[in-house]
């Protein structure tokens, strides 16, 4: 059985059960590979596509909220965010972290995650619950000088449920 949607099209694989899609799109100048995958095709509703659909059609909106959140994630004692940017100067040299980061307003932490760039959104629709991981999105400071991620995970509702280091 496969599902059919306006947005994403035909899903699914008669023999599998799963259901995958994926595709680049544009944010601002740079590409993001977004995804979408459910190993259930039956757990997949109609609405949590359309939200998927919803999410990819105002990625700049997304990516803006989340990053509030990041810089929400600052202001505590210790944070994962705080701790990503911490490992990522350490590790990079002079010349690429001043090529990574493109804004320059005095603030070291602020201007880091306005240079983040979105590398990929993954959604899964099976997970539609308000706790539930329903899209991850993968920030790097420059993906061609280190292979570290700030990874968030947002519910269905696109507020932050988790904030993660994948290096």
């Amino acid at each position: 059985m496969s599902i059919e949607h306006d947005f994403f099209g035909i899903l699914g694989d008669e023999d599998e059960g799963e259901v995958y899609w994926s595709e680049s799109a544009e944010l601002g100048d740079q590409s993001v590979e977004i995804d979408l995958s459910s190993p259930d095709e039956e757990s997949v509703t109609a609405e949590a596509l359309d939200i998927a659909a919803a999410m990819i059609g105002a990625m700049e909106d997304l990516d803006s909220q989340v990053r509030e959140s990041l810089v929400a994630d600052l202001s505590a004692e210790v944070s994962v965010t705080s701790q990503y940017i911490a490992e990522q100067l350490d590790e990079m040299d002079q010349e690429a972290i001043e090529n990574a980061i493109i804004w320059d307003s005095g603030d070291q932490q602020i201007d880091f995650l306005r240079s983040l760039r979105l590398q990929r959104i993954g959604f899964h629709p099976h997970h539609n619950g308000s706790e539930a991981h329903f899209a991850v999105l993968e920030y790097a400071i420059s993906p061609d000088d280190t292979d570290g991620l700030l990874v968030v995970t947002i519910d269905v509702h696109g507020d932050t449920v988790l904030v993660a280091l994948d290096s």
